[in-house]
């Protein structure tokens, strides 16, 4: 994958993960901005391998982990469309909750006949069905190392979204959990993008200084 905007010379190039500092206070939250409101038409681009962008709705965005709610409508509307997917493919499953939903239609449709103020209604779908019953993440996370292991592994099974965000995590986690945060997510098959504002402990990095001097750390670059 491949991450450009104006100030960089040439684009950074990462496999699965990429540190990215930005020392510059200003710079740092242009570039939180940009991500924020973040499209393909943007000046901040990223791409894939084979040079198609990275599309809106193919990136998740964490702009702080204290505050981000996992169940978000937009991540409950991709678990949803995977259940239904999921259920589509097991045709006897699918065919048994199609029968308890017209049964489930029956009863109300049959009130609904009845009641004297003429009601109307639709047919349930599955999709319908899933979101009525409420269905989420169940959240327990006892810190946010915990919650940041929790997002990572929903990540992995949004199966549309390709590129995980995080911003500034890097202030609340030590250096060792960090570490092994960046195990979990090379041992996922995650391509996660760590923007910081500023260098992040020892680990491989790249980082844009005050006078927008771009350095790529490497700990045994350390004196």
């Amino acid at each position: 994958m491949k991450l450009n905007f104006p100030l960089l010379d040439e684009p950074l190039e990462f496999d699965k993960t990429l540190i990215l500092a930005l020392e510059e206070p200003e710079v740092f939250s242009n570039i939180a901005k940009v991500l924020y409101n973040y499209n393909v038409e943007g000046n901040l681009k990223l791409v894939f391998d084979d040079f198609s962008p990275v599309k809106e709705s193919q990136l998740m965005l964490i702009p702080d982990v204290l505050s981000y709610n996992i169940n978000t409508p937009s991540n409950l509307k991709l678990i949803y469309s995977d259940l239904e997917k999921l259920f589509s493919e097991k045709q006897d499953l699918k065919a048994k909750l199609e029968v308890l939903a017209s049964e489930i239609a029956n009863i109300i449709s049959g009130e609904c006949l009845e009641n004297e103020l003429n009601l109307e209604y639709d047919e349930i779908t599955l999709l319908e069905l899933i979101k009525a019953m409420g269905v989420k993440v169940e959240t327990s996370c006892a810190s946010i190392y915990e919650k940041c292991y929790e997002i990572v592994r929903i990540f992995q099974y949004l199966s549309k979204k390709k590129l995980l965000v995080f911003i500034n995590v890097g202030s609340y986690l030590t250096e060792i959990q960090f570490e092994k945060l960046l195990e979990y997510v090379e041992l996922s098959s995650v391509t996660a993008l760590f923007l910081e504002p500023r260098k992040l402990y020892n680990f491989p990095q790249y980082i844009l200084d005050n006078d927008y001097y771009l350095n790529r750390w490497r700990i045994s670059e350390e004196s």
